[in-house]
């Protein structure tokens, strides 16, 4: 099926530490490919603020997402917004960024308290039993969903892209559905939403993230809100797989999918 009003909601610019290119760019890119909003969604890691220099490169890459807003004005809406990692690890620096004006946060968990990023770690060790990682990652998503001040949770099964698709450790996922249940239940009552991030399909993983069952689940227990992001770190990215991630919310019952403005959600169809 051919969709309309593409939208990319989660996109990484050089001003992110394990991105390559500017604003302009990957706005062009995301123009080119036809869509009709991009959001940039710089890293913002809350446990490392100060020692990586997010404060720098945070206001570095406001200051070009609104040159590049100007630059395609009339064109294609480019939505101001950051993605807040581990906001519970500080939650003085995480009260502080999203008291600023953003239009979109998307909120992340790519490690846990005292642990490297889920990418990093090595499975074959003890003290990095998977399911007992499981088992913390999704409670303190459950505690980000409770806090609730964002407006997408952004890729829900992140620690299974490395766990499974990187070092090949099967997880049967329906372990964790009463955890997920609950944080899906929990974005569902604030009126949060839940993003389809495809970087997945692009990767040795080879799933979306969360799958189609998850949002399936997310719909039926209320969910409302869905944004759908590449999560590209290249303009080569931008817009990768979007199509995908709308079938996947058309199959699980969503007819919208959801831009910000000024934290705002917008429901537009995309059929």
């Amino acid at each position: 099926m051919k969709y309309k009003n593409l939208m990319d909601m989660h996109t990484h610019t050089d001003n992110s530490p394990d991105a390559e290119h500017s604003a302009v760019l990957m706005c062009e890119k995301g123009f080119n490919a036809g869509l009709r909003a991009i959001a940039i969604t710089d890293h913002c890691e809350c446990d490392a603020y100060l020692q990586h220099r997010y404060d720098i490169s945070l206001r570095q890459s406001v200051f070009e997402s609104y040159k590049a807003r100007a630059a395609f004005a009339g064109r294609m809406v480019v939505v101001l917004g950051v993605e807040l990692g581990q906001p519970l690890h500080d939650l003085k620096t995480a009260e502080k960024i999203v008291s600023q004006k953003f239009d979109f946060i998307l909120v992340s968990q790519h490690s846990l308290t005292t642990k490297e990023d889920f990418y990093k770690l090595d499975y074959s060790l003890e003290q990095n039993n998977p399911h007992e990682l499981l088992n913390r990652y999704f409670d303190e998503l459950l505690e980000i969903a409770k806090w609730g001040k964002f407006d997408s949770l952004a890729h829900l099964t992140y620690p299974i892209r490395y766990i499974k698709g990187t070092h090949g450790i099967d997880i049967d996922l329906a372990r964790y559905y009463d955890k997920i249940d609950e944080i899906l239940k929990t974005l569902a009552l604030n009126g949060k939403a839940l993003e389809i991030n495809t970087s997945g399909l692009r990767q040795q993983f080879g799933e979306l993230m969360p799958t189609i069952d998850i949002l399936k689940r997310f719909k039926a227990l209320g969910g409302e809100f869905i944004t759908v992001g590449s999560d590209a770190h290249t303009a080569d990215e931008v817009a990768a797989n979007i199509t995908d991630g709308l079938a996947a919310a058309q199959e699980s019952g969503f007819k919208y999918i959801t831009l910000y403005k000024e934290r705002t959600p917008i429901q537009i169809s995309f059929t």
